[in-house]
């Protein structure tokens, strides 16, 4: 099991502490010294308001953001933690990816996701109807850019004529991606073409708001693992050819669980299949998250491995 933790903005808990850059970087080195395997950032350039008072959170641009880790850190991975695909024209995004994948020295891993919000997408200019098919021609633009040297396409809103990506990336042919949701088209995705799933997991109220099927216990994970390893056969692919970060459902831990509770629950987790997750910390006391980072690497992620 290896161990993601998406990076807590906020502007008010503990004064503003976790805004702070020196503090996130003091954070990032104590993770790392502490085990952790990732380090990631949410894509939301223009969430409504409606959102945010409704359980939303404050974000960065996560390239940026991603890039600034990758320069305070020499080991974990960064992953933006979903990339909203269709938000960005292909190319953009082609060089957003090869850039963090330079700059970290190879440690960029790619989420990838088709988004939820049609209010951002309004924001943005980008049909919310086409966010499937957009998401589609993205994969099939950055399998052509990353794979040859001069790369054309008729896309829906551009023409590429005889584009090049130079420098490419540091792994080769391109970082993982992984690709976030939990329908049957995001299962054939990664079955195709994906290094990685994160699936959604929580009740039908989550999976109302980001517009997928909910995943409501982790047996009915596991049902969705098996059917993925199916997938990934039916295209000549070994079942554990990918990873699966995921969170606990059935017995959700907080950071005031004991550790053992936080075991236990990995385990299950490990047994469904997943490689990979997030765990709680506290996020309105910035010691306090920095002592349980240390904790956790002691007494969770050095065990369980």
């Amino acid at each position: 099991m290896k161990f993601l933790t998406e990076y807590p903005l906020s502007s008010t808990a503990d004064g503003g502490a976790f805004n702070r850059h020196e503090n996130m970087a003091e954070f990032l080195r104590v993770a790392e010294e502490s085990g952790l395997d990732a380090v990631g950032f949410t894509d939301h350039p223009a969430p409504s308001r409606k959102w945010m008072d409704a359980g939303g959170h404050e974000t960065l641009e996560p390239f940026v953001a991603l890039g600034f880790c990758a320069g305070v850190t020499s080991r974990m991975r960064v992953i933006p933690h979903m990339t909203v695909a269709p938000y960005r024209n292909p190319f953009m995004l082609a060089k957003a990816i090869t850039t963090l994948d330079v700059v970290s020295g190879g440690r960029a891993t790619i989420g990838l996701g088709s988004g939820y919000l049609r209010s951002e997408f309004r924001a943005l200019g980008v049909d919310f109807s086409e966010r499937g098919a957009l998401f589609d021609e993205t994969l099939e633009v950055l399998d052509g850019i990353f794979d040859n040297d001069t790369f054309a396409y008729e896309g829906r809103h551009f023409t590429a004529v005889g584009q090049i990506l130079e420098p490419g990336p540091v792994q080769q042919p391109r970082p993982p991606f992984w690709f976030g949701g939990n329908t049957d088209r995001v299962l054939n995705r990664v079955a195709k073409w994906g290094d990685g799933w994160a699936p959604m997991t929580g009740g039908a109220m989550l999976a109302s708001t980001t517009r997928t099927r909910p995943i409501t216990s982790n047996e009915h994970l596991r049902e969705l693992i098996e059917r993925l390893g199916d997938r990934l056969e039916a295209h000549g692919r070994a079942r554990d050819a990918v990873d699966i970060s995921a969170s606990s459902i059935g017995s959700f831990v907080s950071h005031a669980d004991s550790f053992e509770h936080h075991r236990e629950t990995i385990g299950e987790l490990a047994e469904a299949g997943v490689t990979w997750t997030m765990f709680p910390y506290p996020r309105d006391d910035f010691a306090a998250a920095l002592d349980y980072l240390r904790a956790f690497g002691e007494e969770v992620a050095a065990k369980v491995r």
